[in-house]
């Protein structure tokens, strides 16, 4: 990455300072801030992609999500296959043919028969009914995986962003610190300071490859979440991404909880698990009325008239040495819909929490967002700008200046923060609630004279 040639830069700054003295190591920062600029200024490999280009992507290709289309199709030929009746069985039957003779003619008679097995009335469609479910809860495994990778995509694109733009800040305070160093090194020439405030910058410089290093590592760790994603090789590189809005929600939780108890992916799953397995006690039930069968043949009798032979079959399902199977079925699958419908409010008090806590994230991360850019971003910017002014007069020594140096980059970094925590966390709300959230719940918030990248004033 291009980290490493970053460090090519910074990495001698420090032995060259010490060993050539105060000039060295501000030519040397100067020369990396410079190289600094020229790799911020460089376009992201790959192209531009954008959320819902990604999203589209992924709701396609993500290889998990075409296999359950996948399975769900195989599941669609079930019912047809529970309405058909069984396939009859044909016989043939040779009767009585003398051990001692091998003429056909000197058997007693054959028999050709077939015979149809006829499950009892209403049967076949309730078994019908039952893979029907099954559709309908593979249907509804499509769906709620497809809000798990929406999520995963908008949180993952999220990561990206803040990745790189935590890198562009950290390259940006680069500025900083050249400027300090050409002060610093005039205070020096006049002995108004002592050596070791000319090196400091080397270390802060040293310190800010070392978080874009591991920020560098974050963003290649998104870049692969969100290929692997869009089923995309791993590697694959992602141009610039859209840098997140800032909004405000403008709904209430108990809102967000009603909309979701209507149609959550998780409870219609479990809807549809107590109506199949009702859809089973019905089953169960209709096993104590009997089946049937069929049979229907031709005999042909040597020597004597030929015959047609019709035989009916009925089972005794209740028979007592019978009946206690069917009865104890019958108490197996009402237990089964207890079960599922206690799995259901389970399902139910869960998706009340989740919304709940995603709610409260979103609403914590607007609140975190707004405050820092209407309060500490500014008040940041401008003990930055005070603290340089003082520090040219020698009102402050050059630590009071990295302090306020440092506290500018982390407010910056936690506003930025604080945008990409509330996307997260409204895709996690949004994924609790199981469908997009409308927009007009969504109220933007218009930013101006925010300071992105800093440009200290001289």
């Amino acid at each position: 990455m291009w980290s490493r040639r970053l460090w090519s830069r910074i990495g001698p700054l420090a032995v060259v300072g010490l060993m050539n003295g105060p000039a060295a190591s501000g030519q040397q920062i100067t020369d990396a801030g410079q190289d600094l600029q020229h790799l911020q200024s460089q376009p992201r490999e790959g192209p531009p992609l954008t959320l819902r280009v990604a999203l589209d992507e992924a709701l396609t290709r993500n290889p998990e999500w075409v296999a359950l289309r996948a399975e769900m199709a195989v599941t669609r030929e079930r019912p047809a296959q529970a309405r058909s009746l069984a396939p009859p069985t044909l016989e043939a039957t040779v009767w009585q043919w003398p051990i001692n003779s091998l003429n056909p003619a000197n058997t007693n008679m054959y028999m050709l028969m077939a015979t149809q097995e006829l499950p009892g009335r209403g049967k076949r469609a309730l078994k019908a009914a039952v893979d029907e479910k099954d559709i309908a809860i593979a249907r509804n495994d499509v769906t709620a995986r497809e809000r798990q990778i929406t999520s995963q995509v908008k949180q993952a694109y999220a990561d990206l962003f803040i990745a790189r733009k935590a890198i562009d800040i950290h390259l940006a305070s680069v500025d900083v610190l050249r400027q300090l160093t050409d002060v610093a090194q005039a205070k020096y020439q006049t002995g108004r300071i002592s050596q070791q405030d000319v090196l400091k910058p080397v270390v802060e410089l040293s310190r800010l490859h070392d978080d874009i290093i591991m920020l560098d590592q974050q963003a290649s760790v998104a870049v692969a979440k969100l290929n692997t994603l869009m089923d995309r090789e791993a590697d694959a590189p992602i141009g610039p991404v859209g840098d997140p809005r800032e909004q405000t929600l403008g709904t209430s939780v108990t809102d967000l909880q009603r909309l979701a108890l209507t149609q959550h992916p998780d409870l219609e799953g479990a809807r549809l698990a107590v109506e199949r397995a009702e859809a089973e006690v019905a089953i169960a039930r209709r096993e104590y009325k009997p089946d049937f069968s069929v049979q229907a043949g031709y005999m042909v009798v040597p020597r004597q008239t030929d015959g047609i032979l019709a035989q009916v079959g009925v089972t005794w399902p209740t028979a007592p040495w019978a009946r206690g199977r069917l009865d104890a079925r019958v108490r197996e699958t009402s237990a089964a819909v207890e079960a599922a419908k206690a799995r259901q409010r389970v399902v139910e008090n869960a998706i009340r929490l989740t919304v709940q806590d995603a709610y409260v994230r979103v609403k914590a991360a607007e609140q975190r967002a707004a405050l820092l850019r209407t309060t500490i971003l500014p008040q940041s910017q401008q003990t930055l700008d005070v603290s340089r002014i003082a520090y040219q007069t020698d009102r402050v020594d050059f630590l009071a200046v990295l302090d306020s140096e440092r506290t500018l980059l982390t407010t910056q970094l936690d506003y930025y923060r604080a945008l990409s925590d509330f996307d997260q966390a409204f895709a996690d709300l949004e994924q609790a609630i199981g469908r997009d959230i409308p927009p007009d719940m969504l109220e933007p918030v218009p930013v101006q004279g925010l300071v992105a990248q800093r440009e200290p004033k001289s």
